[in-house]
């Protein structure tokens, strides 16, 4: 008697697809030196040099002291600055430095490699149907309004 494979939730199925790249990403990312989380945010900082430690939190979606602390490691990396702000003396901002700004171009690369390799043989049709279905996954998770799903004329 055959047994009958079970099917598998599709959250089962994002859960190890998003291991799985953050595995490769991960593997990458060590041989410039830097621990999974800081590649987000030097390209955070990157996109807004100088931005306020509490915002770059809320971007991340991450708490306030795990920021201060990736920012700490990254600065004692020689990576990024954290400042007082002019303004208001309870905030901090953070700054790329030369080191800093000359990686963010590495990481960016190193996560264009891992995509590439998680989307290989995918047409661009599909890379882009798989972006815009992600992104209504996350909107339903999040409880956020759902984007349209409009499919793109080729």
């Amino acid at each position: 008697m055959a047994v009958k494979k079970k099917k598998q939730f599709v959250t089962a199925h994002l859960s190890l697809a998003g291991r799985a790249a953050r595995t490769a990403l991960s593997q990458r990312l060590t041989s410039l030196e830097l621990y999974p989380g800081q590649d987000a945010v030097l390209l955070a900082i990157g996109e807004e040099d100088g931005i306020a430690l509490r915002d770059l939190a809320e971007r991340l979606a991450v708490r306030p002291p795990t920021i201060t602390k990736t920012v700490a490691r990254l600065g004692s990396q020689g990576l990024v600055e954290k400042r007082n702000s002019d303004s208001d003396a309870r905030q901090s901002h953070a700054h790329l430095t030369e080191k800093g700004l000359a990686i963010v171009d590495a990481v960016r690369s190193t996560q264009k490699a891992v995509e590439r390799r998680a989307l290989k043989g995918f047409s661009n049709k599909e890379r882009k149907l798989m972006r815009k279905l992600l992104q209504r996954v996350t909107a339903n998770l999040d409880g956020t309004p759902l984007p349209a799903l409009v499919p793109d004329e080729e």
